[in-house]
């Protein structure tokens, strides 16, 4: 018996490992599902996408402002280079932001959990995308502006307006990233700041692909959506309450271990 548990004491302590509180739980049995899921979503989106209807000037030509919602109209006059620049920048930059959480030990120490969640939430959230702008061939805003050139109202990213593919992003990224830093640090008294930064620094993406006459905002609503759901409930799928056992000090020269009841 004690022997097991010195072996046991042993593996912990050169594995570094600090179980206390709340961590994440990643294993085949866990994961399999979800990253199959994704590698299918994401398969099944870029088939869809890479099939879809191409532009046509005649559809062009029949577009009218007047047959769209009132809320989707006032983004056909939008034309912004600017505000592109910056949303892309934003996308590019979001892939790191789950990263930044590894400025805590906490975070360090479920390295292995995040890259899991990171990559699952990136797949399902680019094959739901996918699926959608190869699905419903929605055109963008730009095609209903008269002084929009022709050869961008034909091209092949013309009609793949719904979803916003860098509203899901980085919605998800952040929520993702929020959920991270607020379960791995519950006592955290900056949950406030934390998750006001993680919902509003999406929506002002959003706005920006509006104004850059890019997307309706019904396809920033929606894909705020998608996005803000994977990336909340990817880190609840792999969360674990573990408040009965703390393992500490773990380091090549022993460890701590404690029950509390």
């Amino acid at each position: 018996m004690f022997r097991n548990f010195y072996i046991v004491s042993l593996l912990v302590a050169i594995a570094s490992v600090q179980m206390h509180g709340q961590y994440y739980d990643i294993s085949f049995k866990k994961d399999v599902g979800p990253l199959a899921l994704g590698v299918g979503m994401l398969t099944l989106g870029t088939i869809l996408e890479r099939n879809a209807d191409p532009a046509v000037l005649e559809e062009i030509n029949m577009l009218r402002v007047e047959d769209l919602n009132f809320l989707d109209r006032g983004a056909t006059n939008n034309n912004s280079s600017t505000a592109q620049n910056i949303s892309d920048i934003v996308l590019f930059s979001s892939v790191a932001y789950p990263f930044i959480t590894f400025a805590s030990s906490k975070c360090r120490a479920n390295t292995g959990a995040i890259v899991v969640m990171t990559a699952e939430v990136g797949m399902l959230t680019l094959g739901v995308t996918n699926i959608f702008k190869g699905g419903v061939d929605r055109y963008r805003p730009f095609n209903y502006n008269p002084e929009t050139d022709l050869e961008m109202k034909l091209g092949d990213d013309s009609r793949k307006s719904f979803i916003s593919g860098h509203t899901s992003m980085v919605t998800a990224l952040t929520f993702l990233t929020a959920r991270i830093i607020t379960d791995l640090h519950p006592d955290t008294k900056n949950k406030g700041v934390i998750w006001g930064a993680a919902i509003t620094a999406p929506a002002i993406l959003g706005y920006m692909r509006v104004r850059a006459g890019r997307h309706f905002p019904t396809d920033v609503i929606a894909g705020y959506a998608v996005g803000a759901t994977i990336g909340y409930l990817i880190p609840e799928f792999h969360l674990v309450k573990n408040e009965n056992v703390k393992i500490s000090n773990a380091g090549v020269s022993g460890v701590k271990l404690s029950l509390n009841f």
